[in-house]
This record gives C-alpha cells, structure tokens and sequence, in this order.
C-alpha cells in the first residue's frame, strides 16, 4: 500500500499561505490562534535549518522600520495593544516569508516551495469561484464577502495563481501557454461578473505584457525600472484628475465600469486629506493597521494607493525601506523566464496599487519568490 508523504517545506509552505492569506469563513480569535502557530512552527523550523549568519537578511531593513514606526505610534498614544500585537504578526510574518523562501533556495527546495504555492492556491480559487456562485455579486470591500476576503482579494488570487502556473510548469510547450491563456479569460470573466474593475484591468495588462517580446519583457523588469514603476504608480496620482476627465478614458470608466470621474470618492481623499495625514507624521508614519485616515475623514479606511498607504503606516522611511527592498529582490535574482511569471503578480499589484492598498501579501510573496530566484527549477527536483 502506497504511503502519502508530504515533506515538512510542503506543510509549511501551504501554512504560510493560509497565515497570510486569510480564511475569512472562520471566527477571528480562530484565524489569529492558527495564525500564531504557524508562524511561530515556521520560525523554529527555519532557525533550526538556517546557518546563524544567514538569519539577518535584507527582510530585517523594511522590518525594522516597521517596529520603529509601531514604537513611534506607542509614544504617540494613538496605538492599542492589539495594534501593537498586529504589527509584531506582521514582522514575524515578513520575515517567515523572506527567510523560509531563503531556505528552500538553499536547501534546493524551491521546486517544492514552489509547487505547494501554486496547489494551495488552486485550492483558494476553486473555493472561491464556489463561493461567488453561491453568494453571488456582493460589490463592497466587506471582507466576509466571500470565503478568503472581498472580490478585491478574491480576484488577486487568480493573479497570482497566473504567476504560480507560469513558474512552475514549462512555458515552452503549446499545452502550457494555452493553459495559461485559459486562466487568464477564465480570471477576467470573473472579474467582469462581480465588478472588480481594478482587477480587470490588471489582468489585461499583464496579458498584454506577456505578449511582448522576452527580450523586451526583461528588459522592463531592471531593478531600475521596477522601483520607477512603483514610485509612479503614487505620482500618477498628480495627473490622473485630468486623465479621467479625457472623454475616451472618461466613456470606460463611467459608461464600461459605471464609476465616477472621481473614482468613488479617491480624488477627493488626494486632493483633500492625504497631504495633511503624510505630513502629521511624515517620517515614521502612523504604525501598522491604524485608523489615522478614518479618524481624519470620518469616512474613508485608508489612502486607496498602495505606495502612499506604506507613506501613511510607516512614513518616508517605510516607502524608501520598501523601495530598496524591491530593488534588492530584483537585483539579485536570476534573469530568467521563470522571473517573468513571478513578476507577473508584482506588477499586478503596482499596476492596481494606483487606486487600491495592493502592496500587500501577493505583492510580498512575489518579492521573496523574486528574490529567491535560481537559475532554473523545472525539471529539477520535485
């Protein structure tokens, strides 16, 4: 009789994935307990493996920020204990991800890793796909909407599911790529059935990308280039009251996506509110998970752009931190096909970091999947 064994880098991979990507269907004190374990189990398990030196890595720079910025909102007094308790759930969770990933690269795991990612999360999208049919459209950031978040992470998910197919199968055969293509329509028509207009557009972007040359995909994904996209995906913002009053782009978004010029509300928290919040704190920012934005407006949960959301959570430090991060990861990863795909799912969340807080968990795990990059795993060890 045939035994089912799945190694310890599998177990942990796939509970990595449920720590950071939450089971929303269950009750909080549940998720946050499980979500303890695994990072603690993870943690152990990877000091357990890692060489002393190897253990302080380039995750500690935008970590420590992150605690400063936590401390600097304790001495503040607009931060609770369970704010205090979030932000330490975060590191430990940044520093998992980065380190963990490290491991498998050194270990010759990454196939694994990489495997466990891409099941784990075919698992999600099946169950989300579910999940829509029998909740149908719910068209607000409620994040019990459906089993693993709102339609805005749900769709996120098929982003990075496209990111996860590419790096682990063989693009080079016909079968894959029509694979792939198959994901990709199967993941805008979703999108379009619960109106997630921002993950629509994502993906029509990213299928465009892929459909320039390789040499010419590469050449987008410099270390120089990725930190430019990132930082105009915030600057953008200084042109894009004129850009949506352009009678084209104004006919899709109002007559396709039937939103507002003003995007729901997000040219009225830039040109209102966003300055004054950055510069209440501008080099440490408000700490993790605060409620800064919404004491302030009174309406509005955070800075609806990515980039300036990490300017309000962790001030001109964190951006720069984070910044420096991407440019690392890129740097010193192998320049391959297999980063493309893994690009995939951090260009998505730039590309819907302008009008959404997307430089989240997708966007951190395609870093460390960057950053641990080698030269070549298919084929290799399984």
């Amino acid at each position: 009789m045939m035994k089912l064994r799945i190694s310890t880098y599998t177990l942990i991979t796939y509970g990595l994935f449920i720590a950071v990507f939450k089971p929303y269907f269950l009750p909080n004190f549940v998720r946050v307990a499980i979500k303890i374990f695994i990072l603690a189990w993870a943690f152990l398990f990877i000091i357990s493996k890692t060489p002393r030196k190897k253990l302080l890595n380039y995750s500690l720079v935008y970590c420590t920020v992150v605690l400063l910025s936590s401390i600097a909102a304790i001495f503040r007094g607009n931060y609770g204990v369970r704010d205090v308790f979030d932000s330490l759930l975060y590191i430990l969770s940044f520093y998992d991800l980065y380190t963990f990933s490290e491991l498998c690269y050194q270990k010759g795991k990454t196939a694994t890793f990489r495997k466990a990612l891409y099941e784990i999360n075919l698992l999600y999208c099946i169950l989300t796909v579910i999940s829509i049919l029998l909740n149908g459209v719910e068209n607000n950031s409620n994040q019990v909407a459906y089993l693993f978040g709102n339609k805005f992470t749900s769709m996120y998910l098929f982003i990075l599911l496209i990111s996860l197919y590419g790096c682990t199968h063989d693009m080079n055969q016909n079968r894959n790529k029509v694979v792939l293509f198959i994901i990709f329509t199967i993941s805008i028509a979703i999108s379009l059935y619960v109106k997630c207009a921002t993950a629509t557009v994502t993906l029509v972007c990213l299928l465009a990308f892929l459909l320039l040359p390789s040499a010419v995909r590469k050449r987008l994904l410099r270390p120089s280039i990725m930190v430019i996209l990132l930082v105009m995906s915030a600057v953008i913002l200084i042109w894009i009251k004129l850009l949506l009053k352009i009678d084209f782009i104004d006919n899709i978004v109002s007559g396709f996506f039937h939103k507002s010029y003003t995007v729901t509300g997000r040219l009225q928290i830039y040109g209102m509110y966003l300055v004054r919040v950055i510069l209440g704190s501008f080099w440490l920012g408000y700490g993790y998970s605060n409620s800064f934005m919404q004491t302030i407006t009174g309406v509005f949960a955070n800075a609806q752009n990515g980039l300036l959301e990490i300017f309000v959570s962790f001030g001109l430090f964190g951006v720069i931190a984070l910044i420096s991060t991407v440019f690392h990861c890129y740097k010193h990863s192998a320049k391959n096909d297999e980063m493309i795909y893994l690009s995939l799912v951090v260009l998505g969340m730039i590309i819907a970091a302008i009008f959404e807080v997307t430089l989240n968990w997708f966007f951190i795990l395609g870093l460390c999947l960057i950053r641990w990059n080698p030269e070549s795993t298919l084929r290799r060890q399984k």
